[in-house]
């Protein structure tokens, strides 16, 4: 479903050229979800947003379905860290969510179908009608997730989208992501600078280099499928899983 290959990415900066990817390549299989980790200053963000046709690489390419990225692909939806700024202020929960679904000129009738399923699917059909600043930041980030959800994307790209909540929202927040993957058959790309979190939800993580960013490593997680906050963090292979994404983090951060 997605394939980056040698995708190379360079800014001008100082009066010199920065190349904050050097080349990345892999695949991400229909139906997968799979979390990229890698030092903090690697260039994930700029990986995701590559991918995402939101930045124009300056080598290789990304394919979704076969078809070459060269804008925001039409069947993609992007989970922003920032979630205050990806929602609309002066905009109810209803009005953020279906916004989207206007640009691709649905019937009123799907429109709020597809809505009304996506915010229960996140728990927040009683907030349809509240605005976002009236919510907690672990439900303004559901509410961007149902938002994505209700444009029924082949593909979810996410940029570290639990980093500003707290630990218990955040462990809510990932069993929702595997709840909706599993329901979704969505393919996912998860990017993520917690070890323990790409553990628990990939089904392969993507160890990046330090910038120049390259794949040092790319790992299968061989968990079982459904996975529960303490069961699965309890087991002595996620502890090894674990182990290893860091051993492969510290090796690139000594790499630099």
């Amino acid at each position: 479903m997605l394939e980056i290959r040698e995708l190379n990415k360079v800014y001008r900066g100082s009066g010199r050229l920065v190349e904050a990817i050097g080349s990345v390549t892999f695949d991400v299989a229909a139906g997968e979800l799979v979390c990229v980790v890698g030092p903090s200053g690697c260039g994930k963000t700029t990986l995701l947003r590559c991918v995402a046709g939101l930045l124009p690489a300056g080598g290789g390419e990304v394919r979704v379905a076969g078809e070459p990225v060269t804008g925001p692909p039409p069947r993609m939806a992007v989970v922003f860290q920032e979630y205050g700024r990806s929602l609309f202020p002066w905009m109810t929960v209803r009005q953020n969510v279906e916004l989207p679904l206007k640009e691709k000129r649905l019937p009123r009738a799907r429109r709020a179908e597809l809505v009304a399923g996506s915010l229960a699917a996140v728990g927040l059909s009683d907030a349809a009608d509240a605005h976002p600043w009236q919510l907690s930041g672990g439900m303004q980030q559901r509410v961007a997730i149902a938002r994505a959800v209700a444009y029924e994307p082949e593909v979810l790209l996410m940029d570290e989208p639990f980093a500003a909540v707290d630990a218990q929202t955040r462990a809510d927040l990932e069993d929702l992501i595997l709840r909706l993957w599993r329901d979704l058959e969505v393919t996912a790309l998860f990017v993520t600078h917690d070890i323990d979190e790409a553990v628990y939800l990939g089904q392969r993580v993507i160890v990046l280099s330090s910038s120049p960013t390259g794949v040092m490593a790319d790992i299968k997680i061989d968990l079982p499928r459904d996975r529960d906050q303490l069961a699965t963090r309890s087991l002595p292979l996620f502890g090894e899983l674990r182990g290893q994404v860091y051993r492969w983090i510290q090796q690139a951060r000594g790499a630099r």
